[in-house]
């Protein structure tokens, strides 16, 4: 599996996601642009646990890896500041079944999110695609929407990269510990367990989703 051309590493980065044109979002103490919201269950030890209740330590529930401890867990509000949160910000809502999803869910924009779906391995040669959330809106009913006050965002840490399973089917990609977007420049050399595609290509890929009308599904391996 992902085998594709244009990829980047799975840690998200501010300068390639296009961020820095928005300094005044970028710039804010306290956001998160990516991880997981709170209220987001994942699968562990303990079954389906909000993830705002995982600790270090933990074990989760991973696409490859089976069950893997986190090794950090980091919060933070999705925008701290005491005004409106900016458009650029705004989460997606996830309707039921969406992406594999039972219940409602709600992703940050520049979390990864692992699809399966014809359409990408007719475009990709891989069925697998992983991609920044924001870039769904508008498939199957996604939308971005703004976010509730004081909303808390929860990154997961493993010794690895890892995909942890969400709300009993979505699959979220979560970094290695010491994979930080600070450090991101060190990195770019070294290939990642599990790229990310690149912001135009995970936009075609949105688009022929749109025009197919097909549901990216989660994977029944």
């Amino acid at each position: 599996m992902f085998g594709w051309g244009e990829m980047t590493s799975g840690a998200l980065t501010r300068d390639y996601w296009g961020l820095g044109t928005e300094p005044e979002v970028a710039g804010q103490p306290g956001t998160a642009l990516s991880g997981i919201m709170a209220g987001t269950r994942v699968a562990s030890t303990q079954g389906w646990r909000a993830i705002e209740a995982i600790s270090a330590g933990d074990k989760v529930l991973t696409f490859d890896s089976g069950l893997q401890r986190v090794t950090e867990v980091e919060r933070a509000p999705l925008w701290g500041d005491a005004q409106s949160c900016p458009v650029a910000l705004w989460p997606l809502e996830v309707p039921p079944g969406a992406l594999g999803n039972r219940d409602r869910m709600f992703l940050t924009p520049d979390q990864a999110v692992l699809i399966e779906s014809d359409t990408a391995e007719a475009m990709l040669g891989d069925p697998f695609a992983l991609l920044p959330a924001r870039v769904l809106d508008g498939v199957r009913g996604m939308c971005r929407v703004p976010p509730p006050a004081g909303v808390e965002v929860v990154t997961l840490r493993f010794a690895a990269e890892q995909i942890v399973f969400a709300n009993s089917g979505a699959m979220f990609l979560c970094t290695a510990s010491g994979d930080l977007v600070g450090q991101a420049g060190d990195n770019r050399n070294v290939m990642p367990v599990y790229p990310v595609l690149s912001e135009d290509t995970a936009r075609m890929l949105a688009d022929a989703l749109i025009q197919s009308g097909r549901v990216p599904s989660s994977s029944k391996r």
